[in-house]
């Protein structure tokens, strides 16, 4: 069947639009559970989920399912001019007119939790977390416990190669100026991370999270436009 000049430009444009919705969802997914982040996020979720992360969560799954549904609309496109199909092209227009409506909601709501993140991952916070942790493991540790914060911790500098909130000192602190470089390992805080504190370590890990996330919905809010 041949197409107009109309009828290609109109494909093209789908189909790009349908590539940059697999690509968002694969770098989604680098995002989301690349580099540890899918442990952290499990331990940090059962530890109360001060982060907050199950709203990290919501975001993710909107901002796939928008991208999902750009690739779904490319092959709505392609059924209603093969066929000249005026409904098909009525639903093509309404999944994209509904897709610029989510991902619109997406990208303030990930923005908004960008900016939340350094209240709810704050030093108060972290060290409340740290020293409940403190007194379940006082040195000399063996097997460390599997109470959730205490996982928490362990993961999280275990992932993101961190100690305390701001250094190893912090868990020294804690001790009362107790605990060995064993005890500090046995939490997965290596000699090598002792300055390396796991607050900016967390903080800029879910901000720019949040905040490609927030870019890239708004980035296909105006291609679709």
């Amino acid at each position: 069947m041949q197409l107009n000049n109309q009828d290609k430009t109109f494909l093209g444009a789908s189909l790009a639009t349908a590539i940059i919705g697999i690509a968002l969802i694969v770098i989604g997914f680098v995002f989301r559970f690349g580099g540890g982040f899918a442990t952290f996020s499990t331990y940090a979720q059962q530890d109360n989920d001060f982060l907050e992360l199950k709203r990290l969560d919501m975001i993710f799954g909107l901002f796939v399912a928008a991208a999902g549904v750009l690739v779904l609309s490319f092959i709505v496109a392609t059924i209603s001019v093969v066929r000249h199909n005026t409904f098909l092209l009525k639903v093509y227009c309404a999944m994209i007119a509904l897709m610029i409506v989510v991902q619109l909601v997406d990208g303030l709501l990930a923005f908004t939790y960008s900016d939340q993140i350094n209240q709810l991952a704050s030093d108060d916070i972290l060290y409340e977390s740290l020293n409940k942790t403190s007194k379940l493991t006082r040195p000399p540790i063996g097997t460390l416990p599997t109470d959730a914060e205490t996982q928490f911790w362990a993961n999280t500098q275990n992932s993101f190669g961190c100690c305390g909130v701001m250094g190893s000192a912090d868990w020294t602190t804690a001790w009362g100026g107790a605990g060995s470089s064993s005890d500090l390992e046995a939490l997965h805080c290596y000699q090598r991370h002792y300055n390396d504190g796991c607050e900016k370590v967390i903080r800029n890990r879910i901000s720019s999270d949040a905040q490609y996330l927030g870019a890239a919905s708004m980035g296909v809010l105006v291609v679709e436009v």
